[in-house]
């Protein structure tokens, strides 16, 4: 099964028919699950580091590498033949994983100045009840 966003509804006599998602269908398939779980991961083993290791330089390196990831995976996952790419729901994809990277705090979030873990929470609470009200214009 892909993760692909059904945004219509096809009904045909010999195959069956297929609905479109609902709002919890479209917030499980934007949000970058295998995303979020890498970051937890390698942030993790980052910030338990040594104080020789540049936690901060490696965390912005591997932020960029999740984000590519991100972009990549969602892509692959939503092509379908004869298909146009499903550029909405990458785009909600990525910026769910900065979100989550946001909102999970440590080392990283706490480098920027205006940083506060409300922030974050407020932030990742507002964004995953909001994005799935976006149906794609993509079909």
């Amino acid at each position: 099964m892909g993760l692909r966003i059904v945004s219509e509804e096809f009904q045909s006599g010999d195959a069956p028919a297929v609905s479109s998602d609902n709002y919890g269908d479209r917030l499980r398939k934007y949000i970058p699950a295998e995303a979020v779980g890498f970051w937890l991961a390698v942030s993790g083993i980052i910030q338990s580091a040594g104080e020789e290791v540049p936690r901060i330089g490696l965390l912005w390196l591997f932020l960029v590498i999740g984000l590519v990831f991100t972009f990549a995976w969602t892509n692959r996952k939503t092509k379908e033949p004869g298909k146009p790419m499903a550029r909405t729901q990458i785009l909600i994809s990525c910026v769910a994983f900065l979100v989550w990277v946001f909102a999970s705090g440590g080392a990283l979030a706490t480098s920027l100045s205006f940083y506060h873990p409300i922030y974050g929470s407020l932030l990742l609470i507002t964004y995953t009840t909001a994005v799935s009200f976006v149906i794609p214009p993509e079909k």
